[in-house]
């Protein structure tokens, strides 16, 4: 496993959400969304939100005004969850 990836989870707040992970949502208006334009939207995965708005923060020429750091949850990817339980994420 990268330790790099473990030892951010460890220090990582879940937010309340099992087995979290953060992306980028950039929204674009969408007349006619399809899979390609709606994942172009998404960034990610990030181990922490702190990663995430850091990625923002210093790319923000790359993302829309609207850019937000979201947090989801990977529960339902067994080997995501054993991952987070492997370091107390969950």
């Amino acid at each position: 496993m990268n330790n790099a990836i473990i030892e951010t989870l460890k220090e990582a707040d879940n937010e309340g959400t099992a087995a979290p992970y953060w992306l980028i949502i950039d929204p674009r208006q969408m007349m006619a969304p399809d899979c390609h334009t709606v994942a172009s939207m998404i960034d990610g995965p990030f181990f922490s939100r702190d990663d995430a708005q850091q990625q923002l923060e210093n790319r923000r020429y790359d993302y829309g005004p609207k850019a937000v750091v979201y947090c989801a949850s990977g529960y339902w990817s067994k080997k995501y969850k054993d991952l987070c339980a492997t370091v107390g994420q969950v």
